[in-house]
C-alpha cells in the first residue's frame, strides 16, 4: 500500500497567490476577499486524512472449466469493511495476461459507506491452459481528492481450460510418438527369459524344481525386467518463442507449456517415467522418474513464473546464440524418449530434432501453430513454419501440429493417421 499526494489543487493555491498578490499590488479589497475561498481549498487538501483501507474482494465465475473460445462472464464485488466512508474508489481487475476482455469493462469506480458493497461484471474468451487472475489494483481518494492510496486485493480465481489427453491416447503417444519401446535387463526380474544348466551358486529360487522332479535334471530360469522408455518433454520457451496469432491471443511458450501439463498428467497416471528439459532464458533439467513427489515438482517448475515468464523476456543481444543445446539430450537423456514441444519459428529445433532422430534417439516433434495469415509477415512465417514441418517429417520424425482453436488430442490423432 502507498499513499501520495495528487496536484489537483495546486492550480487553486496557485490562484489565490496569484490574486492575492495583485489585490495587494493594486490595493484592491476585492481581489483580496476573492482569493480567500482558493486558499481555504488548498489548505484543506494538505489535512493529513489518508482513505481507509479495510476492502474484501469476491470473484466469481459462470464457468471456472470452460471450453476453448467460450465466453466466460467474470462478476467482481468489492466491499468496504471499515468503518469509513470512501468517497472514491476506483478499481482494475486482475485480468490473467493471456485472456481479453471481449464485452465490459475490467475498470469500475464508487463510492462505499461502511458495510457497503458494489459489484460489476466483464466477459473475457477462454483459451488453453489454467490462467490465474492477479490481485485487483484499487486507488482510493480522500473527499478533497487531494490524497490517493494505491492497495492491491486479493482473492484466488482461476479458469482451467484444459484439453485433456485421455488415456486411450498415451499408447499412441508413449509407443508410435514417443519410440518408448520395452528394454530388458536379464537378470531377476519377472517375466520369463531363458532356461540354462544349473551352476554352483545360482538362487535356489530360480531353479525349475518341476523340472527336477520330473528329469532329475537342475537347471536354472532367468528372468528379464521390462521397464517403458523414459518420455522427457523439452520445452522451447526462447524468446523468440514469445510469438502469437495477434495481441489479443496467447503466445507459443504458453501453449507449449498447455501441452506439458496435459503430457504430464497423462504420462503419471500411467505411472511412466517422465522428465523434464526447458530452455530459454534460463535451462532447468529434470532426470525421467516416477511418484506422486516427482511429478508434482515437474508441475510447479512449469509454473515456475522466474524460469517460464509469462511477459517476453529481455530480447537477447547482438551476437548471442538462441539454439537448442543438443549435448544434454545426448548425455544425460540417452535412452529417454524425446517429446520437443516448440513453435518451429526458427530452425534449431529442426535441426535438434533431425540430429536426435539420426542418432536413433526417438524423438517427436509437438508444434502448437500461431502463425497466421493476418499479414504478409505472418503469411511468410506460416509458410516457413510449414516448410519445417515437411522437413521433420521428410527425416522420419513424426509431428504433432497442433492448431489451437483444436483439442489436443484430436491433434495426436490427426498425427497417428497420417
Amino acid at each position: 500500500m502507498t499513499a501520495r499526494r495528487t496536484t489537483r489543487w495546486n492550480s487553486a493555491l496557485i490562484a489565490a497567490l496569484l490574486t492575492s498578490g495583485i489585490g495587494a499590488l493594486v490595493a484592491d479589497p476585492t481581489l483580496l476577499l476573492l482569493s480567500i475561498p482558493p486558499v481555504v481549498f488548498a489548505v484543506y487538501s494538505h489535512v493529513p486524512a489518508s482513505p481507509a483501507t479495510t476492502l474484501e474482494l469476491e470473484r466469481s465465475c459462470t464457468e471456472p472449466a470452460p471450453s476453448h473460445g467460450q465466453a466466460v462472464e467474470v462478476t467482481v464485488t468489492l466491499k468496504n469493511a471499515g468503518d469509513r466512508t470512501l468517497p472514491n474508489v476506483c478499481l482494475v481487475d486482475g485480468v490473467p495476461p493471456m485472456l481479453s476482455v471481449t464485452d465490459g469493462s475490467a475498470r469500475h469506480a464508487a463510492a462505499l459507506g461502511p458495510g457497503d458493497k458494489t459489484t460489476f461484471s466483464y466477459t473475457v474468451t477462454a483459451k488453453h491452459g489454467t490462467h490465474r487472475f492477479r490481485p485487483a489494483a484499487v486507488v482510493l481518494e480522500d473527499i478533497s481528492g487531494s490524497v490517493a492510496v494505491e492497495t492491491n486485493v486479493e482473492t484466488e480465481t482461476e479458469l482451467a481450460c484444459r484439453s485433456p489427453v485421455r488415456t486411450a491416447t498415451l499408447e499412441q503417444i508413449a509407443h508410435r510418438y514417443a519410440g518408448s519401446t520395452i528394454t530388458v535387463d536379464n537378470g531377476h526380474g519377472t517375466v520369463f527369459s531363458t532356461v540354462r544348466s544349473y551352476q554352483p551358486g545360482d538362487p535356489q529360487r530360480t531353479i525349475d524344481w518341476n523340472r527336477y522332479a520330473r528329469d532329475r535334471e537342475l537347471t536354472t530360469i532367468s528372468f528379464r525386467d521390462e521397464r517403458s522408455r523414459a518420455t522427457l518433454l523439452c520445452l522451447d520457451a526462447r524468446e523468440v518463442c514469445y510469438r502469437s496469432d495477434s495481441s489479443d491471443e496467447p503466445h507459443a511458450v504458453f501453449y507449449a507449456c498447455t501441452v506439458a501439463r496435459e503430457l504430464l498428467d497423462t504420462i503419471a497416471t500411467a505411472n511412466g517415467p517422465v522428465g523434464l528439459a526447458v530452455f530459454g532464458t534460463k535451462q532447468r533439467y529434470i532426470t525421467p522418474n516416477t511418484g506422486a513427489h516427482h511429478v508434482e515438482t515437474i508441475r510447479q517448475t512449469l509454473n515456475d513464473p522466474k524460469l517460464l515468464p509469462l511477459e517476453p523476456p529481455n530480447r537477447t543481444r547482438p551476437g548471442d546464440t538462441d539454439e537448442l543445446p543438443i549435448r544434454p539430450l545426448r548425455t544425460r537423456f540417452g535412452e529417454a524418449s524425446i517429446l520437443l514441444i516448440s513453435p518451429l519459428l526458427d530452425d534449431s529445433p529442426l535441426e535438434t530434432a533431425r540430429t536426435l532422430r539420426t542418432d536413433g534417439q526417438p524423438v517427436t516433434v509437438i508444434s502448437p501453430a500461431v502463425t497466421a495469415t493476418r499479414s504478409l509477415g505472418t503469411a511468410v512465417a506460416g509458410l516457413r513454419r510449414d516448410n519445417r514441418l515437411g522437413a521433420l517429417r521428410r527425416s522420419n520424425v513424426t509431428v504433432i501440429d497442433w492448431d489451437p482453436e483444436t483439442a489436443l488430442e484430436t491433434a495426436i490423432r490427426a498425427g497417428a493417421n497420417r
